[in-house]
Protein backbone atom coordinates (compact mmCIF):
# COMPACT_ATOMS: atom_id res chain seq x y z
CA UNK A 1 0.00 0.00 0.00
CA UNK A 2 1.31 3.44 -0.90
CA UNK A 3 1.28 6.16 1.70
CA UNK A 4 0.71 9.86 1.10
CA UNK A 5 -0.63 12.85 2.99
CA UNK A 6 -3.08 15.51 1.87
CA UNK A 7 -2.64 19.10 2.98
CA UNK A 8 -6.07 20.67 3.44
CA UNK A 9 -5.34 23.70 5.62
CA UNK A 10 -3.35 25.57 2.98
CA UNK A 11 -2.82 23.58 -0.21
CA UNK A 12 -0.10 25.96 -1.37
CA UNK A 13 2.12 24.43 1.33
CA UNK A 14 1.99 21.12 -0.52
CA UNK A 15 3.67 22.82 -3.46
CA UNK A 16 6.09 25.00 -1.49
CA UNK A 17 7.14 22.45 1.14
CA UNK A 18 6.15 19.11 -0.37
CA UNK A 19 9.74 17.95 -0.86
CA UNK A 20 10.44 18.34 2.87
CA UNK A 21 8.16 15.42 3.80
CA UNK A 22 9.07 11.72 3.73
CA UNK A 23 5.93 10.81 1.75
CA UNK A 24 4.15 12.65 -1.09
CA UNK A 25 2.15 15.64 0.12
CA UNK A 26 -0.89 16.13 -2.12
CA UNK A 27 -3.13 19.12 -2.63
CA UNK A 28 -6.90 18.54 -2.49
CA UNK A 29 -6.97 18.83 -6.30
CA UNK A 30 -4.33 16.11 -6.65
CA UNK A 31 -6.23 13.84 -4.25
CA UNK A 32 -9.45 14.44 -6.16
CA UNK A 33 -7.69 13.49 -9.40
CA UNK A 34 -6.03 10.43 -7.81
CA UNK A 35 -9.43 9.19 -6.64
CA UNK A 36 -10.82 9.87 -10.13
CA UNK A 37 -13.35 12.43 -8.88
CA UNK A 38 -11.97 14.89 -11.44
CA UNK A 39 -9.67 14.70 -14.41
CA UNK A 40 -6.03 15.71 -14.10
CA UNK A 41 -4.65 18.13 -16.65
CA UNK A 42 -1.00 18.45 -17.61
CA UNK A 43 -1.64 21.90 -19.11
CA UNK A 44 -3.71 23.54 -16.35
CA UNK A 45 -3.20 23.31 -12.61
CA UNK A 46 -5.99 25.00 -10.61
CA UNK A 47 -4.83 27.13 -7.71
CA UNK A 48 -8.30 28.36 -6.81
CA UNK A 49 -8.71 26.77 -3.40
CA UNK A 50 -10.10 29.93 -1.78
CA UNK A 51 -11.86 31.37 -4.85
CA UNK A 52 -15.60 31.98 -4.66
CA UNK A 53 -15.97 30.66 -8.20
CA UNK A 54 -13.65 27.66 -7.90
CA UNK A 55 -13.63 25.06 -10.65
CA UNK A 56 -14.10 21.94 -8.58
CA UNK A 57 -15.45 20.39 -5.38
CA UNK A 58 -11.90 19.93 -4.05
CA UNK A 59 -12.07 23.54 -2.80
CA UNK A 60 -13.77 24.72 0.36
CA UNK A 61 -15.69 27.53 -1.38
CA UNK A 62 -17.14 25.45 -4.20
CA UNK A 63 -20.84 25.96 -4.79
CA UNK A 64 -21.62 22.35 -3.80
CA UNK A 65 -20.32 23.03 -0.25
CA UNK A 66 -22.23 26.25 0.33
CA UNK A 67 -25.48 26.32 2.27
CA UNK A 68 -28.59 26.73 0.19
CA UNK A 69 -29.69 30.33 -0.05
CA UNK A 70 -33.14 30.98 1.29
CA UNK A 71 -35.31 33.68 -0.10
CA UNK A 72 -36.25 36.24 2.47
CA UNK A 73 -39.79 37.44 2.47
CA UNK A 74 -40.27 41.13 2.02
CA UNK A 75 -42.28 42.85 4.73
CA UNK A 76 -45.86 43.63 3.78
CA UNK A 77 -46.92 47.19 4.40
CA UNK A 78 -50.65 47.72 4.78
CA UNK A 79 -51.95 51.23 4.24
CA UNK A 80 -55.05 52.13 6.22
Amino acid sequence: MNEFWTQVACPRLSIDWGTAFPVPLLTPYELSAALKYTSFSLTEYPMDFYANDSRGPWTNNHESHRPKRTRRHLPIVVNS
